[in-house]
């Protein structure tokens, strides 16, 4: 058992958590799966009722679960009269049990399915509210449950985008080293240099991730609760979403209202990493007349080269246009002109909008990323 800030992270196996199953006598658990978590619920179910724990099972019977309105509300009908609210999944069931246990005043916890975001441990729940993707404050989970046999069991494609979320985090620390130059936004170093030295331990593995070896899927989860801890810390979003993530929430939403289905999180944040180290690229190569150039220039200039992500994420199996997704054209093209509007947060994206080089820099991102 390891203590994480607010929660804490325990390992076991075969649905066995002895820490946590003591934390549950007497109480009644509402654990949420869907059709894809459902069998790696059954033996937690199992072991907790065979301890005397109440288990509400609450299973929503889709693969492709999305937080919408609905299923919120249902999953927060079925588990009022519980104590605690276990969720077998990874985003959208992590989130879903985080807000509803926060609206019931009461505890939450996850049993991890695979490394393939990085929301955790966050004090954050993203939702789908009036076909908008929304981020509401929610208390952290109290428990991590991890078997390090199923995340490494977990299929490649999810594994890959949880690799594309932790490539984000080279741009969403250049924003805010960024805002912190051009707006003065504060700089919570602690988690700022949590975040650095997660993803600097994971891509060290990156070798391992591509071979599928289980010692680097375990840095790649353990670099993705690194960032849960990060944002913990100061409190929001910052240290592990930038640019590149208000990308990928703004073809979530187009793609919800579309009633299609929406790509993995990590994967479209891997190709908005790719614009947004375009974007820095094309700043430094050019004699622009901007506040404090030399220091955008200097952030820039410890980016890696788009091309050198491009082969990391190649090698991996994730996209590298967004057209590979399914993303329409025109549904990129106005992607790069409003994504700065998804958040009221500074970024590369802002910047190129206040100045005017979305609109030359458009046909350049166009060909070389849809």
């Amino acid at each position: 058992m390891v203590s994480s800030g607010e929660a804490s992270i325990e390992y076991g196996s075969g649905g066995r958590y002895p820490r946590f199953f003591s934390k549950m006598d007497g109480k009644t658990v509402a654990v949420l799966s869907d059709l894809n978590t459902h069998p790696l619920a059954l033996p937690l179910e199992a072991e907790l009722g065979r301890r005397g724990v109440r288990v509400k099972e609450v299973l929503f019977d889709d693969s492709d679960l999305l937080p919408r309105e609905g299923e919120c509300a249902f999953a927060l009908e079925q588990s009022r009269g519980c104590d605690y609210v276990l969720a077998v999944g990874s985003g959208t069931l992590n989130d879903m049990a985080k807000s509803v246990a926060t609206r019931l005043g009461i505890p939450s916890g996850v049993m991890a399915t695979a490394a393939s975001m990085d929301g955790y441990l966050s004090k954050g729940a993203a939702l789908m509210r009036n076909g908008f993707k929304v981020t509401d404050p929610v208390n952290a989970p109290s428990d991590v449950l991890l078997d390090p046999d199923i995340i490494r069991r977990a299929p490649r494609d999810m594994t890959a985008a949880g690799f594309g979320d932790i490539v984000g985090k080279y741009t969403c620390l250049a924003d805010w080293q960024l805002a912190h130059l051009l707006r003065n936004e504060e700089i919570h170093e602690g988690a700022y240099e949590r975040m650095l030295q997660a993803r600097d331990t994971c891509m060290d593995a990156y070798p391992g991730l591509v071979e599928g070896k289980g010692e680097a899927v375990d840095r790649l989860m353990r670099a993705l609760l690194a960032a849960g801890q990060a944002m913990a810390m100061c409190g929001n979003s910052r240290p592990a979403s930038g640019s590149e993530h208000h990308m990928s929430h703004f073809l979530e939403m187009d793609f919800a209202r579309r009633g299609e289905r929406i790509p993995m999180h990590g994967f479209k944040v891997g190709v908005g990493t790719l614009v947004s180290l375009e974007i820095y690229r094309y700043i430094r190569s050019h004699d622009l007349d901007l506040p404090y150039k030399a220091g955008i220039d200097g952030i820039a200039a410890g980016l890696p080269e788009a091309e050198q992500v491009r082969a990391w994420l190649k090698g991996m199996g994730c996209p590298v246009r967004f057209s590979e997704m399914g993303v329409r054209k025109e549904t990129m093209e106005e992607m790069l002109e409003k994504a700065y509007t998804v958040r009221d947060r500074y970024t590369v994206l802002t910047l190129a909008h206040e100045f005017g080089l979305t609109a030359q820099m458009k046909p350049l991102l166009m060909e070389r990323y849809w």
